[in-house]
């Protein structure tokens, strides 16, 4: 009966209509409770609603943090970084802050001493760095760059503590008794009020510290000529893409001659840059940058083509007692879909596969061992020789003859540069009777003088390359050499 009541006084009233029996105080005050009757009912039905609506959509109110977990590590990844800079560094005190990057090769460790090893070695680090941080501080690791630390600290204070921390963290070699490989180095970039990219902030310190580790320094700071020079880095890679699809990555050829007869036997496929504005780019400006950047694979693909029409035509002509090898980095060579692409590059061509040959390079770690193993095993069953690159230039050469199923081993310009010491020429001595005692060719590379010639001769390696005899030429310039040395044969 009341709630009826009620209806029939405010009905009215929401239809703009002044109810004709409304005439006493008793029935506004029933008005008015019904009023607030009416609006406590849909207060109510409209909070069970939402929160129905907040049950069933409470994921998006809740951060994942399994998301901003490191998987090796469990320590806070990159992109738990990114929203504690973006949700809780103002940006008008950023320029308070400083990102401030660990760089210790922690990847050459790996493969020289294996992913436990290398994951004890960043978390072994990692423990003294958390002792350095303040409560306003955060700690990160960041795969391929290293330990990162977001710090509101004075530059005073890290070139204070920074040195203290770098040796405490290289006790790790004596702890372990390692070779000198865990060495470590910072690079710290001040950040400012305007940067919004936290990603570019990394790239900036991670940058700075590979410097620093490379220049044999305890620190860096990032300079204004730093930060150009990234920034050239950043063009670069607009510029490759570019490069890729004009073909402004060419195949030069450097032939190898025995070393007995200084016949041409074979020759290495090389890549060259050349820009339209620029010139030739030299492989040095490129390739670690490359290596860096993860599209290393693209490039050694694109010269394998390059190089498996060359040895088509070759072929063709009646010229098959010759190979040519090709340069992979180990990212590429230790893939697990690096055989597949290589078959389905084969499969375009009718060239004898032993005039091929893959080296491998030294400059990027593996990151499995056993697959790369595989994929040589796969490759010489093939009648693909594997030749081992920069052999001699550390103790990780000897590493890889354990590791790998290696046909041939070519062996640095460096120890070359020294074969008329007693010390040096002992060595490719030694080299050269291991690499024939374990049925190996042995290749050596920058050979630039005559004495250098005799001396390799006496020493009874196999192949010789270097300005000594044939300098980097085109691909039409090298098949014009192979005809005319294949008329007169």
């Amino acid at each position: 009966m009341l709630l009826s009541s009620i209806l029939k006084v405010i009905s009215p009233a929401f239809l703009g209509e002044a109810p004709e029996y409304i005439h006493t105080r008793g029935e506004h005050i029933l008005l008015g409770l019904g009023i607030v009757a009416l609006t406590l009912v849909c207060s109510i039905l409209i909070g069970l609603l939402f929160c129905v609506w907040l049950h069933r959509n409470r994921k998006i109110f809740t951060v994942d943090h399994s998301s901003e977990i490191d998987e090796g590590t469990g320590m806070w990844n990159r992109y738990y970084l990114s929203r504690i800079y973006m949700t809780q560094i103002p940006r008008k005190k950023r320029h308070e802050y400083a990102l401030v990057c660990i760089f210790a090769n922690s990847e050459k460790v790996e493969r020289i001493y294996g992913h436990g090893v290398m994951i004890d070695y960043i978390m072994y680090g990692a423990e003294y760095c958390r002792k350095l941080i303040g409560s306003h501080d955060f700690l990160t690791r960041i795969p391929g760059v290293g330990i990162v630390m977001l710090m509101h600290v004075h530059d005073e204070y890290l070139e204070h503590e920074l040195p203290g921390l770098l040796q405490k963290i290289m006790k790790f070699n004596e702890i372990h008794n390692f070779l000198d490989f865990c060495r470590a180095s910072a690079g710290i970039y001040r950040l400012r009020d305007e940067d919004d990219d936290i990603n570019e902030c990394v790239f900036n310190a991670w940058q700075t510290a590979e410097q620093a580790y490379n220049a044999n320094e305890d620190l860096r700071f990032c300079s204004e000529e730093m930060l150009a020079a990234f920034d050239e880095e950043r063009k670069m890679r607009r510029e490759i893409t570019k490069a890729f699809e004009a073909h402004e990555f060419q195949t030069y050829i450097q032939f190898y001659v025995d070393t007995a007869t200084c016949r041409i036997v074979g020759g290495e496929a090389l890549t060259r840059w050349i820009h339209p504005e620029k010139g030739m780019i030299p492989p040095m400006r490129f390739i670690p940058f490359m290596e860096r950047e993860g599209i290393i694979p693209k490039l050694d693909y694109y010269i394998l083509e390059e190089v498996c029409e060359f040895l088509e035509d070759m072929y063709s002509r009646g010229i098959e007692n010759f190979y040519i090898s090709c340069n992979f980095s180990r990212k590429t060579f230790s893939s697990f879909d690096f055989v597949d692409n290589c078959l389905e590059i084969f499969k375009k061509y009718t060239f004898p596969i032993h005039m091929i040959a893959f080296e491998m390079t030294e400059s990027v770690s593996v990151k499995n061992v056993v697959q790369a193993n595989n994929n040589a095993m796969r490759l010489k069953e093939l009648g693909v020789k594997i030749l081992l690159d920069d052999f001699g230039e550390g103790f990780a050469s000897f590493y890889d003859l354990t590791e790998y199923p290696v046909d041939g081993l070519k062996i640095d310009k460096a120890l070359v540069d020294n074969i008329h010491t007693v010390k040096g020429n002992t060595i490719l001595r030694g080299m050269t009777r291991m690499g024939h005692e374990l049925n190996m060719t042995v290749i050596v590379e920058g050979v630039e003088s005559d004495d250098q010639v005799k001396e390799l001769q006496n020493i009874k390696c196999d192949v010789i390359q270097g300005f000594r005899f044939h300098r980097p030429i085109p691909v039409k310039e090298a098949k014009e050499t192979l005809i005319k040395l294949s008329e007169t044969a």
